[in-house]
């Protein structure tokens, strides 16, 4: 791979060449480095991220959609680029880096997750893993579409706060409360509130679709809710 000779291509795509020309060579240096990328060290990584940094700039929306698609789940994507990507306004740019790339730290997401708007929250509650510290934020800033997407993301960690926040934004929405009482990591204390809270459906349901050592948590707080009552 010749970086010289790479630059010099990039360089007249930029100033002299058509829309045309610089998708094309999008295409091109995008294609070698997925070519190549598994037998890469950091520094050759480093070439591909300044051209396609350099390239990026004047790239219309479709070419940098399928460009997002195409860098999001490989590992050593270059990561200037993804962050770019990541931060951009157009959520069909930035939704398949946000969901899927590891090259975004936490640092990265949170710094999204305040600055973006629902769509950009949304594709990020979908990842695979998410920290106490990212679904802090999502809860924080998020809509019901991404409280939803969080319930049932079994890879999404939640702090306490996270947690009962979900669980009071639940009193008022029958599927998240089955979503989230479906949860082996709730806290037990916020399990009780969110069945003591629940509507007969919305027990029932939890019960049907519970695993068997869900089941057997939410019938002893059912049970436990029941003989208070009664006192």
């Amino acid at each position: 791979m010749s970086s010289v000779s790479l630059i010099a291509e990039l360089e007249d795509a930029v100033k002299n060449g058509s829309a045309e020309k610089r998708v094309d060579t999008l295409r091109r240096v995008t294609s070698l480095f997925l070519g190549e990328s598994d037998k890469l060290n950091e520094q050759q990584i480093g070439v591909f991220d300044d051209v396609l940094v350099h390239l990026i700039q004047r790239i219309e929306t479709k070419a940098l959609v399928q460009l997002s698609s195409m860098l999001a789940p490989v590992g050593n994507a270059p990561i200037e680029v993804v962050r770019r990507l990541a931060r951009h306004d157009e959520i069909t740019i930035a939704g398949p880096i946000l969901t899927k790339s590891s090259r975004l730290s936490e640092h990265d997401l949170i710094e999204i997750a305040k600055s973006k708007g629902q769509g950009h929250l949304l594709a990020m509650s979908g990842r695979t893993a998410l920290t106490e510290g990212i679904t802090d934020v999502l809860v924080e800033r998020g809509d019901s579409q991404v409280y939803h997407s969080l319930a049932r993301n079994s890879g999404a960690r939640f702090s306490e706060s996270g947690f009962a926040t979900l669980v009071k934004k639940s009193e008022s929405d029958e599927k998240l409360a089955e979503r989230l009482g479906l949860r082996l990591d709730i806290p037990l204390q916020l399990l009780r509130r969110l069945l003591a809270s629940a509507t007969d459906l919305v027990r029932s349901r939890l019960l049907a679709a519970a695993t068997p050592e869900n089941q057997e948590q939410i019938q002893h707080v059912l049970a436990s809710i029941a003989n208070e009552g009664g006192r």
